[in-house]
């Protein structure tokens, strides 16, 4: 996940966003979070536009860490119940490393 910014006449805006590839194999991003705009932060932090910026990046950070946790319970979810030996990966199952 990264940090991207909206800039308007009066304002910016802070967001985490998620870059993926979608069901056409094209490369998108989606917005996952809105984090405030930079007048918002900077009087919620006491800090300036590089402060702001440096703990949006940390938000950032934890967020993919919570996505990556989330994404290993799934996995591990699913894989109840089958062999132990065999591994998903992508869309094709393998057993030590030979095609089913």
């Amino acid at each position: 996940m990264k940090v991207t910014t909206s800039k308007s006449k009066n304002s910016e805006s802070f967001y985490i966003t998620q870059s993926y590839i979608d069901s056409n194999g094209k490369s998108t991003s989606k917005r996952i979070r809105k984090l405030g705009t930079l007048k918002e932060l900077t009087e919620t932090l006491g800090t300036d536009r590089d402060g702001v910026m440096e703990w949006a990046r940390e938000q950032a950070r934890l967020e993919t860490e919570n996505y990556k946790k989330e994404k290993e319970a799934k996995m591990g979810d699913s894989e109840q119940g089958k062999d132990k030996e065999t591994v998903i990966l992508g869309l094709v199952p393998f057993v030590r490393n030979t095609l089913v």
